[in-house]
């Protein structure tokens, strides 16, 4: 082995023991530490050509985080709901086969006890086969309603598909809700700290008392908790997230905190539910009960056999002509005629009040589909209403920040003044990030709907 190989061979082997310290890092450790560490680990590196490559697989690390689309897709393959109904319209679409198939031949065979006696003989056996066909175009028929009643499991998958989408984009923009709230608390400590730090100062100072200590105190302990809280609801959200993916419930999310409303908003009409799948499933359903009335009227039509009878005939010793012995061959072909027709008649009329079911549950998911898409789009006005508002009052709050901390140039801090601003900073971030995130999961339902 040559320098170059062995050289090669340990640059792996720091790549992946690298990858394994930035993974349990990046989980473990705060940001400040964490980036203290990987310094640290990349300047204890002999190589300069090293270095350059375990920073490029700690970037790659870094941005190849899952997008939501990636999320989707990985259900679409996972989700066991959805591999069942996959299972369910695939054996729906072989069972076409089946109904093309003609009913069983039938076969018989006899033996003369008491052999009858023929002039070319006594009849010894008889051989028969029959084959039964249904009226012509039965077939047919019987597989376009086998094909109608497929394209149901196939519109159900279609649903099952969208409705786990919705989910996933749900619980998405959720964890987004939290981790964005996570971010903005984490900030807000973090400068609850620097107030902190003076108002102690200002105490030695005789400017602050120790009040003003306190109440910055209580605040960070408010603090404290909301992020705990935030904590529990990310595990809940995760859990949820991964059991759609079908992944262990404790496997690592990558989520963005910082979704942006787009300027212009996208219009939805109600022409865009007509080809909803809950719609085209009720569309296959009267297909489906319309082919099997045709079906029940091709079988209360007669049906048709076909059939041969062979006897075999023993030669008579005592006389001798040509057909002496010969065997007998009988051609048949019958007709069976449903004589009482009366389940055709009732399955007829079972048919109507199922057509009628069908259009009356259509009209009610339409309905109901209409509702939704309404519904969703008056939220996602309200939503963005309700962003540009908390927009414009963090604005003018950062300039109530500003008035207060200019003033502490000429004078002593107010730090009830700097709680109460902050705490109105708090508040509007906070509405904003669920503004968004109400935002993005009323687009999920009209993503369902389109």
């Amino acid at each position: 082995m040559n320098k170059s190989d062995a050289f090669s061979i340990r640059v792996v082997k720091r790549c992946q023991l690298l990858i394994i310290e930035i993974l349990f890092a990046v989980h473990k450790m705060d940001y400040t530490q964490f980036k203290k560490n990987m310094i640290f680990r990349f300047f204890t590196f002999r190589s300069g050509k090293a270095m350059a490559f375990y920073l490029s697989l700690f970037v790659f690390h870094l941005t190849n985080g899952q997008t939501l689309q990636d999320y989707i897709k990985e259900a679409e393959q996972n989700n066991p709901k959805l591999k069942a109904l996959q299972s369910a319209y695939e054996a729906s679409v072989a069972g076409i086969d089946e109904v093309r198939s003609l009913p069983n031949t039938t076969i018989a065979t006899g033996y003369f006890v008491s052999e009858p006696e023929t002039r070319t003989g006594a009849q010894k056996a008889k051989f028969s086969a029959e084959q039964r066909m249904p009226w012509f175009g039965t077939i047919k028929a019987r597989k376009e309603t086998v094909s109608s009643e497929s394209e149901v499991y196939k519109n159900n998958l279609e649903i099952a598909r969208r409705k786990m989408i919705l989910m996933i984009e749900k619980k998405y923009y959720e964890l987004y809700e939290v981790k964005a709230k996570q971010r903005i608390l984490d900030e807000q400590e973090k400068l609850l700290d620097i107030y902190m730090e003076t108002a102690l100062k200002e105490v030695e100072n005789s400017n602050a008392s120790a009040v003003d200590v306190l109440k910055l105190t209580i605040a960070k302990n408010n603090l404290i908790n909301e992020k705990e809280i935030l904590k529990g609801d990310m595990l809940t959200y995760e859990s949820a997230m991964n059991q759609l993916l079908n992944r262990d419930g404790f496997d690592t999310l990558y989520i963005p905190d910082n979704l942006i409303i787009p300027e212009e908003e996208p219009m939805m009409m109600l022409d865009d539910i007509t080809y909803h799948p809950e719609l085209l499933t009720y569309d296959s359903l009267n297909d489906a009960i319309e082919k099997r009335e045709i079906v029940n009227t091709k079988e209360a039509l007669p049906s048709i056999g076909v059939g041969l009878d062979y006897i075999i005939v023993e030669e008579r010793p005592d006389v001798n002509f040509s057909d002496n012995g010969k065997d007998i061959i009988m051609p048949m072909v019958s007709l069976s005629i449903p004589l009482f027709s009366r389940k055709y008649s009732a399955r007829s009329k079972q048919y109507e009040l199922q057509k009628e079911e069908v259009f009356q549950r259509r009209e009610a998911s339409q309905n109901d589909l209409v509702s939704l898409m309404e519904k969703a789009i008056n939220t996602r006005i309200t939503a963005r209403i309700n962003y540009d508002t908390q927009q414009k009052n963090s604005m003018q709050a950062k300039e109530a920040e500003k008035i207060v901390l200019s003033e502490y140039e000429n004078s002593r801090l107010d730090f009830d003044e700097i709680l109460d601003v902050q705490q109105m900073i708090l508040t509007f971030r906070i509405k904003k990030i669920e503004a968004i995130a109400m935002y993005f999961q009323q687009t999920a339902i009209l993503n369902y709907l389109r």
